[in-house]
């Protein structure tokens, strides 16, 4: 047993140092083999424990000064800390006994707030405001932006080929950053968590959880979707700028509840699963996403998948 449980720990450590390494080849590798940073963590830590996860994280991290040993490491790779520690705040959640879903929405917190707490503690250091050292980041990631774009022989522009309305895009996004920060947090979380359980079903686990096509987000959120539907007719640019991501999150919040809807939905009628796949992926197609969100939001009222019962409210 304690043979099997090293071995686990052991292929987790291999993953994880195979996704850093590679993952710094370039921008691109770096988005793509950043996003399942949490994977060995949680299939460690969902096994063997969080002792396990949270040295797992440790030896990460370490890898990542040894390859880069100077101070300036810590502030270069804060997005890789926020990833190694959404791995183990997951993992601890997970063992507390939370559903899935709560723990997510949890993860976002914790992370939005250490995210909010750096950046203010940053600008404090180096004597700029805050709305100064945001310009200074917005602007830096925008270029960023600008170069991955680039390289995919994209630019901009060619955003509204997507279906986005005829805006500055590039202005829009910019406005619209915290929301898209922490929506990238929470589709991290989810996806990472929707592959443990599955491999989890595989390798004849148990103690998975309840399946996040269970999950219904408290009916009381609703009254921030009205909020932020106020906030966009206020008289004041903050206001209605604030209106517009607290919007996008609660936007992004129902529509993870009608892709749970959907799955369960497919799960009753046990469709073939490429046809399944076939939906997800029609789901994600602009301009379903937004009858996907209404589909989550009517869900609170029409409970589609009979969950009314036992729905913590």
């Amino acid at each position: 047993m304690a043979g099997s449980r090293w071995l686990l720990w052991s292929y987790g450590l291999v993953a994880l140092l195979a996704l850093i390494l590679f993952g710094r080849m370039s921008p691109v590798a770096s988005l793509l083999l950043g996003t399942w940073l949490p994977l060995p963590l949680l299939l460690v830590g969902w096994r063997l424990g969080t002792g396990g996860a949270a040295l797992l994280a440790l030896a990460g991290a370490v890898f990542v000064v040894g390859l880069n040993p100077e101070v300036s490491v810590f502030q270069d790779n804060l997005g890789m800390w926020l990833i190694l520690l959404m791995g183990l705040i997951l993992t601890v959640c997970h063992r507390r006994g939370w559903p899935d879903g709560s723990a997510i929405i949890f993860t976002v917190v914790m992370l939005g707030l250490l995210g909010l707490l750096f950046f203010l503690g940053q600008a404090f250091f180096q004597g700029l405001s805050p709305m100064g050292l945001w310009e200074q980041k917005s602007r830096e990631l925008t270029e960023a932006l600008s170069r991955m774009l680039s390289e995919a022989g994209m630019s901009f522009g060619d955003l509204r080929l997507m279906g986005l309305p005829r805006v500055d895009v590039q202005n829009l996004f910019i406005q619209v950053l915290p929301a898209l920060a922490l929506i990238n947090i929470a589709l991290l979380a989810w996806v990472n968590i929707l592959v443990v359980q599955r491999l989890g079903i595989l390798w004849g686990w148990h103690d998975l959880g309840e399946p996040l096509s269970h999950w219904a987000s408290p009916e009381w959120l609703v009254f921030f979707l009205v909020a932020a539907g106020f906030a966009l007719l206020a008289p004041y640019p903050w206001a209605r700028q604030s209106g517009l991501n607290l919007l996008l999150v609660m936007g992004f919040v129902y529509f993870c509840q009608g892709i749970a809807v959907i799955s369960a939905l497919l799960q009753r009628y046990q469709l073939p699963w490429m046809l399944r796949g076939v939906v997800y992926v029609l789901a994600f197609m602009n301009p379903l996403m937004l009858v996907v969100m209404i589909l989550g939001l009517a869900d609170l009222w029409l409970d589609f998948r009979m969950l009314q019962p036992s729905r913590e409210t």
